[in-house]
C-alpha cells in the first residue's frame, strides 16, 4: 500500500504545480458480506436479482479545493487499512464522475487504482455470477460515451476487460520516476484518443 501512496502523493504533487486541480477519493463497502439491505432481503422473501446487498462508503482524501501540498499530508489515511472492506466500482466511478463534472475543466479524467474486480460477497451471492463486473463495465461505457475519459491501473491485476485504457504493474512496484512516467503517458494517451473510440 506505501507504494501506492507514494505514486499517487507524486501525481498530486505534479499536476498541482502544473495548476491541474486533483481530487483524491476512495470507496468500499460499510461492512463485510453484506449489510442492511441484506437483512432487509432476508427478512422480505428474498426476490430475484435484487441488486446491491451492502451499503457503500465513500471516502474523500483530496478534494478539488485543496492545495496540493495539504492534500498530500491527508493522504496518509491511505494506510490505515481497516477502513477498505469490500467494493462496489461501477458506483464508486459514478460518484467520483459527478464529483467531476462540479469542477470547470474543459476535459475530465479519471485514474482507477485497483487491487482486483468488484466484490461484495452478499451482492454476488444474491444476484448473477457477473452482475458487478457487468455493472462496471456498463458505467464505463456509459461514462466515456458522455465524454469522460476513464484509465485504471491494475496493481497486481490486469484490468482490460473493464478499462480500455490500462495499465498492469507488479504488486511489489516501485513508485520511481519511470513509473510516474508510465503512468502520465497513460494519461495523455487517454486524453489524445477521440471520444468513444476504443483501443
Amino acid at each position: 500500500m506505501e507504494n501506492i501512496i507514494h505514486l499517487v502523493d507524486g501525481l498530486v504533487r505534479a499536476l498541482g504545480i502544473g495548476g491541474v486541480p486533483t481530487e483524491v477519493l476512495g470507496y468500499t463497502t460499510q461492512t463485510w458480506n453484506g449489510g442492511r439491505p441484506y437483512k432487509k432481503w432476508l427478512m422480505t422473501g428474498k426476490q430475484a436479482m435484487p441488486g446491491r446487498m451492502n451499503e457503500v462508503c465513500h471516502l474523500v482524501f483530496k478534494d478539488a479545493g485543496t492545495h496540493w501540498r495539504q492534500g498530500s499530508k491527508n493522504l496518509a489515511a491511505l494506510m490505515k487499512g481497516d477502513i477498505f472492506r469490500e467494493g462496489i466500482d461501477g458506483e464508486a466511478i459514478e460518484w467520483a464522475c459527478t464529483r467531476s463534472h462540479q469542477i470547470a475543466a474543459s476535459k475530465h479524467v479519471f485514474l482507477v487504482i485497483s487491487d482486483g474486480s468488484p466484490m461484495d460477497t452478499a451482492t454476488n451471492l444474491t444476484n448473477d455470477d457477473f452482475y458487478l463486473d457487468n455493472h462496471l463495465k456498463h458505467v464505463v461505457a456509459s461514462r466515456e460515451k458522455q465524454g469522460d475519459i476513464i484509465t485504471a491501473i491494475g496493481v497486481g491485476v490486469d484490468l482490460s476487460r473493464f478499462y480500455p485504457l490500462n495499465l498492469t504493474l507488479d504488486i511489489d512496484f516501485q513508485p520511481d520516476s519511470a513509473t510516474l512516467n508510465d503512468v502520465v503517458t497513460l494519461i495523455a494517451e487517454s486524453v489524445r484518443r477521440p471520444i468513444g473510440n476504443k483501443r
